[in-house]
């Protein structure tokens, strides 16, 4: 039999144990949540000031390569319209990258933060998502050359795959457009800021969101996946097929394999894509959820780093797999080259003959003045 004053004692113990078992839970929250919020700290301080930087440079340059390649390269196929398109867009999104890492994310000025709120957001947001939709339609094209190649010559026109981009960008303004309404500057005592408009927390500007993470993330994350999967069976089917059956045109051999490298080259570009598209779209997904700030900070720093590096990755994609690329490459520094070996002999040339002709007026004045 317990006594009352056992039952209290025996209450007593168990409010001990449960404020021992809180205090431990809250204490391992609160560590939880200091250690995410000094991990997020660090990824943004490494990502914003080192990382981010170190690949808009590398991409600023690398895509200006692609360009001049691409076009002094006389590389005219419908893929590398696509290709070009491709370049120009991740330079110009590295270009307004780079200041925003640089000098104005964390600016307190009006002008940093006109160019975060009107330039930089809704800008960059259109030329990452025109560059998705870019990857998706050579996608698109390769798939139609490799499964159905009698449609591939018609479908893939010059002038189709123009407008299919001049399509592609229209449709990105279109929808970049609300963008642009997002943010207003608050002046606190010469301090500038930005702050959500009524339109950036109303229902309306939910369902915008929803739909451009459906398109822009969503439908080319499924693109990608499907027709990678196919590309990469057909590539590896083919080479088997190559060596079973041989081709005896050359010529045919050189274009089968040269279409081959062209294939592999975009499943690299289609593997970093989604590389970079999957953790994106999950850190849009979060913003409709309880995810904690500091989780979201982190989540999306390590979005942003993937997508600069999709950003500025094709230059190396293009080198390692693309021989034609390669190949254009050293035509033109060869063609440079040979250009400086003529001009230097011409000069060479030039300066020996002066030098002869100057010899014989010597002389000849010489006999002059003798036979005088």
């Amino acid at each position: 039999m317990f006594t009352g004053g056992d039952e209290q004692k025996m209450n007593e113990t168990v409010a001990a144990f449960l404020k021992h078992i809180l205090q431990r839970h809250l204490e391992r929250k609160m560590n939880r949540s200091f250690v995410i919020m000094e991990s997020a700290d660090i990824v943004d301080y490494v990502c914003n000031m080192y990382i981010g930087p170190a690949l808009c440079i590398l991409g600023i340059f690398g895509n200006i390569f692609n360009i001049f390649v691409l076009f002094r390269g006389r590389l005219l196929d419908s893929p590398y319209v696509y290709i070009k398109a491709l370049s120009f867009t991740d330079m110009f999104a590295l270009i307004l990258c780079l200041p925003y890492l640089l000098f104005t994310k964390n600016s307190s000025n009006f002008s940093p933060n006109v160019y975060n709120a009107f330039v930089f957001l809704p800008v960059v947001n259109l030329l990452t998502a025109a560059s998705v939709w870019i990857t998706v339609g050579v996608t698109i094209d390769r798939f139609i050359f490799v499964k159905f190649p009698l449609l591939a010559r018609s479908y893939s026109s010059g002038s189709r795959v123009k407008r299919r981009i001049f399509t592609i960008y229209t449709f990105g303004i279109l929808f970049t457009l609300p963008r642009f309404f997002c943010y207003s500057l608050v002046n606190d005592l010469g301090v500038f800021r930005m702050e959500f408009t009524p339109f950036r927390d109303s229902a309306y500007y939910r369902v915008y969101d929803i739909v451009c993470i459906i398109i822009y993330h969503f439908i080319p994350l499924v693109i990608f996946v499907v027709i990678n999967t196919y590309l990469i069976v057909a590539v590896y089917r083919a080479r088997f097929l190559r060596q079973e059956l041989g081709i005896r045109n050359n010529r045919e051999q050189d274009w089968q394999i040269e279409q081959r490298r062209f294939t592999i080259t975009l499943i690299g570009i289609i593997v970093i894509s989604i590389v970079a598209i999957f953790p994106s779209t999950i850190s849009d997904f979060s913003r409709l959820t309880n995810l904690s700030l500091h989780e979201y900070k982190l989540l999306r720093n390590i979005s942003n780093l993937l997508l600069l590096c999709n950003l500025s990755m094709n230059f190396v994609l293009f080198c390692a797999f693309n021989k034609r690329f390669v190949r254009a490459i050293r035509t033109i520094f060869n063609k440079r080259r040979n250009k400086t070996r003529i001009y230097i002999s011409f000069k060479s040339r030039t300066r020996s003959s002066r030098s002869d002709t100057c010899v014989v007026t010597r002389q000849h004045s010489f006999i002059s003045a003798c036979k005088m």
